[in-house]
């Protein structure tokens, strides 16, 4: 089993293109809880004058709006507006490759899903339950951001099937959206 990266400790962050920072820093603040910690810019003319064409591989006359927030105790979430000419506006489907989703561990799935549907987000079938396997006895559903973002909101026991073949376990719950965790070395 390899080691991993040399040096590595963490994974420090998960990046997301949105199609409008302002929207989705207002969703990820006021309807998830994220907290907000900083934004900028960076491309020809900005504060951070970086060669996108080098750096990110899109075309060197893009923009791009970057800002950081910290999404409950345990995720560093960057969201990335990019302004790039012939750049594909469309939402992939949960399906394409290279799509992401976001999942919450929450107590209530229907408290949870009342929610949301009441802040703008499109709830999917569910939730659904795995009965056998390795996640039996975890719920699942999916719902999308008002800009058509994949997100999930899970249960599950405490202990899963799973654990009998691994020493390793899935990180969570915590006991609160608000738990402190270490900030790194002292």
């Amino acid at each position: 089993m390899s080691e991993g990266i040399p040096g590595a400790h963490n994974v420090d962050h998960v990046g997301v293109s949105v199609p409008d920072l302002d929207q989705a820093i207002s969703f990820f603040r006021d309807v998830l809880g994220a907290e907000f910690l900083f934004r900028f810019e960076e491309g020809s003319g900005t504060e951070n004058p970086a060669d996108l064409e080098k750096t990110f591989e899109v075309d060197p006359n893009s923009k791009l709006k970057i800002a950081m927030l910290r999404l409950g105790p345990s995720l560093n979430l960057e969201l990335m507006e990019y302004q790039t000419p012939g750049q594909n506006r469309s939402i992939p489907k949960t399906s394409d490759i290279d799509v992401a989703h976001i999942a919450f561990w929450v107590e209530d799935m229907d408290a949870a899903a009342t929610y949301l549907a009441q802040h703008g987000c499109r709830l999917l079938d569910g939730p659904f339950q795995s009965d056998k396997g390795p996640k039996a006895g975890q719920q699942i559903r999916y719902f999308m951001s008002p800009w058509g973002m994949a997100m999930e909101i899970l249960h599950r026991p405490l202990h899963m099937p799973y654990e009998k073949g691994t020493r390793s376990r899935l990180f969570g719950p915590l006991s609160s959206w608000h738990e402190p965790l270490t900030d790194g070395p002292n």
